[in-house]
Protein backbone atom coordinates (compact mmCIF):
# COMPACT_ATOMS: atom_id res chain seq x y z
CA UNK A 1 0.00 0.00 0.00
CA UNK A 2 1.01 3.23 -0.95
CA UNK A 3 1.30 5.69 2.17
CA UNK A 4 2.19 9.14 2.71
CA UNK A 5 4.77 10.02 5.88
CA UNK A 6 3.93 13.00 8.22
CA UNK A 7 6.80 14.76 9.66
CA UNK A 8 7.14 13.02 12.87
CA UNK A 9 7.23 9.64 11.10
CA UNK A 10 9.57 10.21 8.65
CA UNK A 11 11.95 11.96 11.34
CA UNK A 12 11.50 8.45 13.39
CA UNK A 13 11.96 6.16 10.74
CA UNK A 14 15.16 7.92 9.69
CA UNK A 15 16.59 8.92 13.04
CA UNK A 16 15.93 5.00 14.01
CA UNK A 17 13.33 5.59 16.93
CA UNK A 18 11.00 2.83 18.15
CA UNK A 19 7.82 5.40 18.14
CA UNK A 20 6.16 3.39 15.27
CA UNK A 21 3.55 1.26 15.81
CA UNK A 22 3.42 -2.30 14.00
CA UNK A 23 1.32 -1.49 11.64
CA UNK A 24 3.11 1.89 10.79
CA UNK A 25 6.19 0.06 10.45
CA UNK A 26 4.91 -2.60 8.29
CA UNK A 27 3.21 0.24 6.08
CA UNK A 28 6.62 1.70 5.45
CA UNK A 29 8.79 -1.32 5.06
CA UNK A 30 6.24 -3.23 2.66
CA UNK A 31 7.95 -1.45 -0.81
CA UNK A 32 5.89 -2.94 -3.10
CA UNK A 33 4.02 0.42 -3.57
CA UNK A 34 5.73 3.85 -3.03
CA UNK A 35 6.03 5.71 0.26
CA UNK A 36 6.03 9.41 0.29
CA UNK A 37 7.92 12.09 1.75
CA UNK A 38 6.38 15.37 1.58
CA UNK A 39 8.27 18.52 0.06
CA UNK A 40 5.84 20.05 2.89
CA UNK A 41 7.36 18.21 5.91
CA UNK A 42 11.01 19.15 4.67
CA UNK A 43 9.19 23.00 5.20
CA UNK A 44 7.95 21.65 8.48
CA UNK A 45 11.42 20.32 9.34
CA UNK A 46 13.28 23.17 8.80
CA UNK A 47 11.14 25.75 10.40
CA UNK A 48 10.60 23.49 13.32
CA UNK A 49 14.55 22.89 14.05
CA UNK A 50 15.11 27.01 13.50
CA UNK A 51 12.64 27.30 16.21
CA UNK A 52 14.14 24.84 18.39
CA UNK A 53 11.18 23.18 18.21
CA UNK A 54 12.09 19.71 17.02
CA UNK A 55 16.01 18.89 17.62
CA UNK A 56 16.29 15.53 16.92
CA UNK A 57 16.24 16.20 13.37
CA UNK A 58 18.52 18.89 13.08
CA UNK A 59 20.72 16.54 11.91
CA UNK A 60 18.29 15.75 8.74
CA UNK A 61 18.11 19.74 7.41
CA UNK A 62 21.09 19.78 5.67
CA UNK A 63 20.45 16.83 3.28
CA UNK A 64 17.40 15.66 4.47
CA UNK A 65 16.61 14.75 0.48
CA UNK A 66 19.31 12.54 0.42
CA UNK A 67 18.02 10.90 3.83
CA UNK A 68 14.56 10.51 2.28
CA UNK A 69 16.40 9.30 -0.98
CA UNK A 70 18.75 6.62 1.23
CA UNK A 71 15.43 5.00 2.87
CA UNK A 72 13.73 4.50 -0.03
CA UNK A 73 11.49 6.82 -0.20
CA UNK A 74 9.88 8.68 -3.16
CA UNK A 75 9.75 12.76 -3.02
CA UNK A 76 6.74 14.17 -3.17
CA UNK A 77 5.92 17.42 -4.18
CA UNK A 78 3.33 19.70 -3.56
CA UNK A 79 1.27 21.23 -6.75
CA UNK A 80 -0.51 24.12 -6.71
CA UNK A 81 -4.05 21.67 -7.00
CA UNK A 82 -3.00 20.58 -4.07
CA UNK A 83 -1.90 23.68 -2.19
CA UNK A 84 -5.57 25.10 -2.77
CA UNK A 85 -7.35 22.05 -1.96
CA UNK A 86 -5.34 22.61 1.13
CA UNK A 87 -6.70 25.83 1.72
CA UNK A 88 -10.47 25.07 0.74
CA UNK A 89 -10.43 22.43 3.66
CA UNK A 90 -13.23 22.63 6.49
CA UNK A 91 -11.11 24.93 9.10
CA UNK A 92 -11.30 21.79 11.68
CA UNK A 93 -7.40 22.26 12.25
CA UNK A 94 -5.45 25.21 11.46
CA UNK A 95 -1.91 23.92 10.99
CA UNK A 96 -0.94 24.63 7.43
CA UNK A 97 1.59 21.40 7.31
CA UNK A 98 -1.50 18.97 8.48
CA UNK A 99 -3.66 20.79 5.75
CA UNK A 100 -0.77 20.53 3.03
CA UNK A 101 -0.59 16.88 3.76
CA UNK A 102 -4.20 15.99 4.25
CA UNK A 103 -4.97 17.30 0.71
CA UNK A 104 -1.89 15.80 -0.67
CA UNK A 105 -3.16 12.42 1.04
CA UNK A 106 -6.44 13.15 -0.44
CA UNK A 107 -5.00 13.66 -3.55
CA UNK A 108 -3.56 10.72 -4.09
CA UNK A 109 -5.92 8.86 -2.34
CA UNK A 110 -3.80 7.08 0.02
CA UNK A 111 -3.11 6.85 3.57
CA UNK A 112 -1.26 9.12 6.31
CA UNK A 113 1.29 7.29 8.54
CA UNK A 114 0.91 9.51 11.62
CA UNK A 115 0.52 9.51 15.22
CA UNK A 116 -2.03 12.38 14.63
CA UNK A 117 -5.43 11.26 14.96
CA UNK A 118 -6.94 14.78 14.32
CA UNK A 119 -5.63 14.67 10.55
CA UNK A 120 -8.83 11.95 9.94
CA UNK A 121 -10.67 15.24 10.68
CA UNK A 122 -9.91 16.14 7.12
CA UNK A 123 -11.21 12.69 5.40
CA UNK A 124 -7.68 11.09 5.37
CA UNK A 125 -7.27 7.44 6.11
CA UNK A 126 -4.33 7.16 8.86
CA UNK A 127 -1.88 4.20 9.63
Amino acid sequence: MSVLLDTHILVWWITDQHKLSDRQRNAIRDRTQPVYASAVTGWEIAIKVKLGKCPGAATLVPNLSRAVRDAGFVELPLTLAQAERAGSLDLVRRDPFDRLLAAQALDLGIPIATVDPALALFGCRIV
